[in-house]
């Protein structure tokens, strides 16, 4: 036996041995130290959403601009809730799939994109895979989370070590899943592989499963495949021209057998686990991985995606939007690993980011999962596998109304829609019937029309939902005016003569955004804006001015188009 280039001895092996729980308990509001940027202003929002997982959304107003970060908390040990890797269209490679599909084909409640992949090529994970409980591809010298079948999230590098016999004669197992590179040695291909494509120099051997657990376990070879033919997938051998000398080619009916294990975590214990890197987060402090990926870009506010442990177990899994600078401008690993402390985490890790980061999740009163985030690209990318949260609480019936959003705030004269659900302990949505009673708690706040809180004077109150013997409640919040308003886009750009549609944004002292009336105040110099913000342009710059109440914003829009020499155009 050896230990392959691809693998490497685990340095660091992060484990815990939670007490049971049942609750996730994500902090509200978060207060990350140094290095993060200083919060001038936060909006946290918390709900759980199945037994034992909760999702929060922190938007927050900071000295290095606005951030949007978006947490999925998971209590240990609980026997109804599961952690586990989806692959893209369930194999290796792929043309990829978005998270959200990912989460809806399997059901889960909650999801993050996972590994760096092969972009635009095979876009194949490139860290180890284990997927419930089978290894598919041999880890690299990166760090992966991992989830033993008892439930406790790891962090750790894997190591791999294997052999395969063909009757007498054996020899050391390279890769799974992959086939061997030129003059390179043996692998073993299962179903997950997809087609096996036309290869010269190499070896297929097709096999059929003997028992146990593949692909380390025992086979009968069925034929020797032709190699310079598309072969469909099942279970091979593939012997490249380094490893000729050590396996003799087989008869149909010959026995093999391979063996072989992960460490520190062998697959006896392992149900997932999925490649990401670097760690950022070990005993609570930065940690500085140089098993990457590393780079300049690592340096510098980007989206971020990762994963991190607390000491009692629970799991986060946490992304972080980016390149965005109206919404969230991203963080630094630094300031990532700083966030997780925040969380109550003491070892985390990076998974893929920048356009690739991703998170769903089921809402309350929602029956699948949507996009939480906001993703750089502006839609969702196709990658490579994610991280997703199952629950098997059993569904029952009915036990209360919810309401999306959970709460409402807004100023006179504003129209907010809602929709309400009928949940069962377990915040599965469950049948109801009979029609829905809204009552406005007080009735100087505002009235309720067709699915509509129509906001009339300021003060706090509710709104008290009734269907059948059913209730619940939306908390209410009118204010007067905003704290403060901005216009988006934030630098309009138009054409001499053409129209752009504006729109404003309006939000409490603590920052969360406040619903507006649809027809606002709106004033133009060297164009016009009606009510609605369509604002277009006359024949030179402008600017456009809107007032809500007591609040009020500018911006300038520039009109027309024109050449700037850039230093490096010679």
């Amino acid at each position: 036996m050896k230990i392959f280039t691809v693998a490497v001895t685990a340095v660091l092996a992060l484990a815990f041995a939670p007490l049971p729980g049942s609750a996730a308990e994500l902090p509200s509001p978060l207060a990350p130290g140094a290095p993060f940027p200083h919060i001038l202003q936060e909006a946290p929002t918390v709900e759980t959403i199945a037994p034992g997982v909760e999702y929060g959304e922190y938007v927050m107003d900071t000295t290095a601009g606005p951030l949007a970060i978006h947490v999925v908390a998971i209590a240990p040990h609980r026997s109804d809730v599961t952690v586990g890797e989806v692959l893209a269209n369930d194999v290796l490679e792929s043309h990829g799939e978005t998270v959200g599909a990912m989460a809806k084909r399997t059901a889960a409640v909650a999801g993050i994109n996972g590994d760096y992949f092969d972009i635009g090529n095979t876009n194949r994970p490139t860290n180890v895979v284990v997927r419930r409980g089978v290894l598919l591809q041999v880890p690299r010298k990166r760090y992966a989370l991992a989830i033993t079948r008892d439930g406790y999230p790891q962090i750790t590098e894997f190591s791999f070590l294997a052999q395969i016999a063909i009757g007498s004669s054996s020899t050391s197992i390279d890769a799974i899943d992959q086939l061997p590179p030129p003059n390179g040695g043996t692998s073993l291909l299962t179903p997950e592989f997809g087609n096996v494509a036309p290869e010269e120099n190499l070896t297929l051997i097709a096999l059929q499963p003997l028992g146990g657990t593949p692909p380390l376990t025992r086979y009968r070879v069925t034929a020797v495949a032709d190699n310079l033919k598309t072969q469909p997938p099942g279970y091979y051998v593939a012997v490249g021209p380094g490893a000729y000398d050590a396996i003799s080619v087989p008869s149909a009916g010959d026995l093999v057998s391979a063996s072989g294990d992960l460490s520190p975590i062998g697959l006896d214990s392992l149900a997932t686990a999925i490649g990401g890197g670097p760690l950022i987060l070990h005993g609570g402090a930065w940690y500085d991985d140089s098993d990457g990926p590393n780079g300049g870009e690592y340096d510098k506010r980007i989206p971020c995606s990762g994963a991190a442990i607390a000491p009692d177990g629970r799991l986060f899994l946490i992304e972080v939007d980016g390149r965005q600078p109206s919404v969230s401008v991203g963080i630094t690993r630094r300031e990532f690993a700083a966030l997780m402390r925040a969380l109550g985490a003491t070892e985390g890790m990076a998974f893929d980011g920048g356009g690739s980061s991703t998170m769903v999740a089921r809402r309350l009163g929602d029956s699948t999962t949507e996009m939480v985030n906001s993703p750089s690209d502006g839609r969702e990318r196709r990658v490579a596998n994610g991280v997703f949260v199952y629950s098997s609480a059993p569904v029952g019936p009915a036990v209360r109304l919810v309401a999306q959003p959970e709460s409402i705030r807004a100023v006179p004269g504003a129209q907010v829609k809602f929709r309400v659900a009928a949940v069962d302990a377990a915040s599965h949505v469950a049948a109801s019937g009979g029609a829905l009673a809204a009552t406005v708690e007080p009735k100087s706040l505002g009235s309720f029309h067709r699915g509509y809180f129509i906001a009339r004077h300021a003060g706090n109150g509710r709104i008290v939902l009734r269907r059948g013997a059913l209730k619940g409640a939306i908390a209410l919040e009118v204010r007067a005016a905003p704290t403060r308003l901005t216009i988006q886009p934030v630098a309009p750009n138009v054409a001499q003569g053409g129209s752009v549609q504006l729109s404003v944004q309006g939000f409490d002292p603590h920052g969360y955004p406040l619903s507006l009336p649809p027809r606002l105040h709106w004033k133009a110099t060297r164009g016009s804006v009606d009510a609605s913000g369509r604002y277009r342009a006359g024949s030179g710059n402008g600017t456009v001015a809107v007032r809500v109440g007591t609040a009020a914003a500018t911006a300038r829009v520039t009109v027309g188009s024109h050449e700037v020499g850039l230093a490096f155009a010679d």
